[in-house]
């Protein structure tokens, strides 16, 4: 139970101390995210987010800014979108 506690304020302690940080790096707003649903790929994800773009550009975007090396999407993935 201590070593519980222990941890808990160690994983508090350094989000105050990332949070604020990472707010001041953005300029602007955040960038935004989706949230991976069961069954999503990320053809359907990119083509939502830019229909008129080429989807196969917007897809290569999408995996570089995840570092992602394959279009396998799990569902509770996070992704970044900008």
């Amino acid at each position: 139970m201590v070593v519980v506690a222990v941890i808990a304020l160690c994983v508090a302690a350094a989000l105050m101390v990332m949070v604020p940080r990472a707010s001041l790096a953005w300029a602007g707003e955040p960038p935004r995210g989706h949230l991976v649903m069961a069954g999503e790929t990320l053809w359907e994800i990119a083509v939502a987010l830019d229909p008129d773009a080429d989807t196969r550009i917007v897809v290569d975007r999408l995996m570089r800014i995840n570092h992602l090396t394959s279009v396998d999407l799990a569902p509770g993935m996070f992704l970044l979108l900008d």
